[in-house]
């Protein structure tokens, strides 16, 4: 269980920085990162039964999501 927990900490934070600096680039692929990394904390949130803390996840993957949909909806991109 601790081999996860330092797994998923360590994605979690690895693609936290990615997504950052992508992001900073303006480039809309930091949004589907930074959903990694949310994953990795959701999971991580869930195994420590801290329910807030999930909640708050889901609501973040949802604005990332909609936020990465939106970018590619500005740039003329039909799905």
């Amino acid at each position: 269980m601790v081999i996860l927990t330092w797994t998923l900490s360590i994605i979690s934070l690895l693609t936290t920085m990615l997504g950052l600096y992508w992001l900073g680039n303006k480039n809309k692929n930091g949004f589907l990162v930074f959903n990694v990394s949310l994953n990795c904390q959701l999971v991580l949130f869930y195994l420590q039964s801290n329910y807030f803390l999930i909640t708050q996840m889901v609501i973040l993957i949802a604005f990332n999501t909609w936020n990465y949909l939106k970018w590619r909806k500005d740039e003329g991109i039909k799905d």
